[in-house]
């Protein structure tokens, strides 16, 4: 092939002539115009081109690695508790919590498309149950009147947010300031009934520190509702939140 200015023989895979400078355009097969790509007697390969797939890796494998590993580490906990002291002291505590982790981070994975609006409450549900042990255990009784009421309060605000989240938002953005701001307001309320509760199990002195926060909130989350609400507003949160 030869420069269309000079004349001058190109060679493969030039893209600008050495004498002239003149940028060499090429038209492939395909009909599209490449910039520099001459392949007149393309040289043979050394090594035949690769058809096979790649390797895909099994997910339920490294998930039987997991549990293997879960289940170890809880049987060793459980051995080393009983030769040492001759019953179940603390690898209760340990277990109870090795229990939580699996159910919270390797079990959804056992799916091949895990709902997180069905798992977040079985994960929420397996730390209250290693709370409810940890309290038996110590002989306390702060799980009814203080873990259970704020963790369940905090499992139905959570829930509901994945759940807007996943069915109610779609393609509505809009539709997130909404849920943002009800959330806020929703974590403004939780925090007085946590000031609540530990005054009722407790008997920690009512000082409303909770007022703040919930006020605080409240107001960030009337903003966010009120954007949702306004397309000019929106618009201009859009912008300085690079949304």
């Amino acid at each position: 092939m030869y420069c269309v200015k000079c004349g001058v023989e190109l060679k493969k895979g030039a893209q600008t002539c050495p004498l002239c400078g003149t940028m060499i355009l090429v038209q492939g097969e395909d009909g599209k115009i490449r910039f520099g790509d001459l392949v007149e007697n393309p040289e043979p390969s050394m090594y035949p081109k690769y058809t096979g797939e790649p390797e895909k890796v099994n997910p339920h494998g490294i998930m039987f690695a997991l549990t293997g590993l879960f289940t170890v580490a809880l049987l060793i906990c459980v051995l080393t508790d009983v030769l040492m002291t001759k019953k179940i002291t603390w690898s209760g505590f340990a277990a109870a919590g090795l229990a939580s982790a699996y159910v919270t981070w390797v079990l959804p994975w056992w799916f091949k498309k895990p709902n997180p609006v069905i798992f977040f409450p079985v994960a929420m549900a397996s730390l209250l149950l290693a709370a409810l042990y940890v309290c038996l255990k110590t002989g306390d009784n702060w799980f009814l009147p203080f873990a259970l009421p704020a963790g369940a309060v905090l499992t139905a605000i959570i829930e509901t947010v994945i759940a807007l989240t996943r069915y109610a938002v779609k393609k509505v953005r809009h539709r997130l300031l909404y849920i943002a701001g009800g959330t806020l307001i929703a974590l403004g309320g939780l925090c007085m009934l946590i000031e609540f509760l530990l005054h009722v199990t407790f008997g920690t002195p009512m000082i409303w520190w909770s007022v703040i926060p919930l006020a605080s909130l409240f107001l960030l989350g009337m903003v966010l509702i009120v954007s949702g609400i306004s397309p000019k507003l929106r618009l201009f949160i859009y912008k300085r939140s690079f949304i």
